[in-house]
């Protein structure tokens, strides 16, 4: 009892020390606040409204099936007499996807549907609860916005929600998650602003937008919590901003209009360096498809608002491209990320995934659920992964649904066009230090595998289901074209595994189980 305290004490304190002390501060003040009942002064009453143009945004996924039928993260529910918005049975992250209302701008909504949609919101405005929370308001503002410029609506009532919603957005910024939180608040209040022309929504969200992008986009262009889904995401937001501007020319504030461009144009060049060439991005961290819209819808919106891609390598984001005519392989060597919002990060250290000729082969297992089960903890876990594990051993400590501990540490030895080479020391603790150097060649790949003293090692590699996957002696054939030869192998066990990508959505899939001492060579010849 006692070692499981300090195991749980010694947990929680190798988390807490990552956190800005604006986190801990706004996490006491907003819990206090709660208790205290306290109520801020909503204004939700305007004098004035611009009317907005809006079109030719992105079409988001089809969700609401009609009628009182909606189906979110692949779970559908069919509301019998009204629609519960508290609706908690099918868990909190499908009741936060019912009060996003993205489905306003799906393509097969028609404005009556959605008129009806919001006005049952509204019915109920009074008793929502999870809704009403700092990120789910953040993105139905701006679905609310686009869905009434798109079809010229200006009615008060709908309207003044709006402006209630963005008062108390704007007096619960989430400083205590930071993160992609705190910007999808920064978008919202920016796009409250422009439709009030308000200018305490203007000063709040320039001053979050500014500071945020600045931090949270990297050098390579990539967002720092280093999922690619997110990365959409946040790109989307800000392509949105800039259709936004570029539709109106009432928007304000050129010097932040000029910000988002410059960060658009080095966003899209990260994910053309991260996205296969059939339009799939890897699913590292927490990604998963059918949340935001694809690569190539969000490359052609950036097109069509003329955003230029500037062609920056991969570098502060960890990951790396490497492309031949046959095969292209994105390598993570990266850190955990952001340090004090790994929310969404994995065990992953020294993963990759490879696609051959145009189809996937070796995949993340991607996720299935945020919810804090065994399969969320499984799903970060480092033998998730195309990685090393010791002793079934974590490289990074991740807990619960969002928290990591102790951290992997990454060290780039060679980084060159035909040479990766990088070590971490996630299993100080075991006295161990793994290494990692992948070889490039145009029919081959040589992936070595080094611990820095004499124990088991267990290496991982995960097909995607459609691989047609052989195991001859110790010689794995894949789709007749890729041999994969070992050295030093010990012994080999091929398994099953859940392909996830999608949430609730697991497809059954071949592994393999590699177990070696010291060191190991893995040959991939591709014909």
């Amino acid at each position: 009892m006692i070692n499981k305290l300090i195991y749980k004490l010694n947990l929680i304190a190798n988390t807490v020390k990552y956190l800005k002390f604006q986190q801990v501060f706004y996490q006491i003040f907003y819990r206090l606040k709660n208790l205290a009942r306290l109520k801020q002064n909503h204004h939700k009453h305007f004098d004035i409204f611009v009317t907005l143009k809006w079109k030719n945004g992105i079409h988001n996924l089809n969700t609401y099936n009609g009628g009182l039928s909606f189906k979110f993260i692949n779970i559908e529910h069919d509301f019998t007499d009204r629609i519960n918005w508290n609706e908690k049975s099918n868990n909190k992250l499908w009741l936060y996807n019912l009060s996003y209302f993205d489905y306003l701008n799906q393509k097969t909504i028609t404005k009556k549907e959605g008129l009806f949609l919001i006005y049952d919101f509204i019915e109920n405005y009074s008793i929502l609860k999870d809704a009403k929370e700092a990120y789910p308001t953040s993105l139905r503002i701006i679905n609310f916005i686009k869905f009434i410029s798109k079809h010229n609506i200006h009615d008060p009532l709908i309207l003044e929600v709006i402006k209630e919603d963005a008062n108390r957005l704007s007096e619960n910024i989430e400083f205590h998650l930071l993160g992609n939180h705190i910007l999808e608040n920064g978008f919202a209040l920016w796009f409250s602003a422009n439709l009030f022309n308000d200018k305490r929504f203007y000063k709040i969200s320039n001053k979050i937008l500014k500071s945020q992008l600045n931090e949270q986009v990297l050098n390579d262009g990539g967002h720092f919590e280093l999922s690619p889904m997110y990365h959409i995401l946040m790109l989307y937001r800000v392509l949105d901003c800039i259709n936004l501007s570029e539709l109106n020319p009432n928007v304000q504030n050129e010097e932040i209009i000029g910000l988002f461009k410059y960060k658009a144009s080095k966003m899209v060049s990260w994910l053309n360096r991260m996205t296969f060439k059939n339009g799939d991005f890897p699913l590292f961290n927490d990604s998963v498809n059918g949340i935001n819209p694809t690569s190539s819808d969000i490359l052609e919106y950036a097109k069509a608002l003329k955003i230029k891609s500037i062609n920056i390598p991969l570098s502060d984001s960890g990951y790396r491209d490497f492309r031949t005519d046959k095969y292209e392989l994105i390598a993570d060597v990266g850190e955990i990320g952001a340090s004090y919002q790994p929310a969404h990060a994995h065990a992953d250290t020294l993963n990759f995934e490879l696609y051959v000729e145009g189809r996937p082969i070796i995949v993340d297992t991607g996720v299935s659920t945020y919810n804090l089960v065994d399969t969320r903890i499984k799903e970060r876990s480092t033998k998730a992964h195309n990685t090393v594990t010791i002793n079934d051993k974590n490289s990074s400590q991740v807990w619960s649904s969002f928290r990591v501990a102790k951290r992997a540490n990454v060290s780039i030895i060679k980084d060159s066009p035909k040479i990766l080479n990088a070590y971490h020391n996630g299993y100080k603790d075991l006295g161990v230090t793994h290494s990692r150097q992948w070889s490039f060649n145009d029919n081959q790949i040589t992936i070595y595998d080094s611990l820095n003293k004499l124990c088991e090692g267990k290496a991982h590699i995960h097909f995607h289901p459609k691989a047609i996957i052989s195991l001859k002696k110790d010689i794995i054939l894949v789709n007749k074209n890729i041999e994969i030869s070992f050295e030093n192998l010990t012994s080999i066990k091929l398994s099953n595994y859940f392909y996830n990508s999608e949430f609730n959505k697991p497809i059954s899939a071949r592994k393999v189980e590699l177990i070696f001492k010291k060191e190991l060579t893995s040959i991939f010849k591709i014909k």
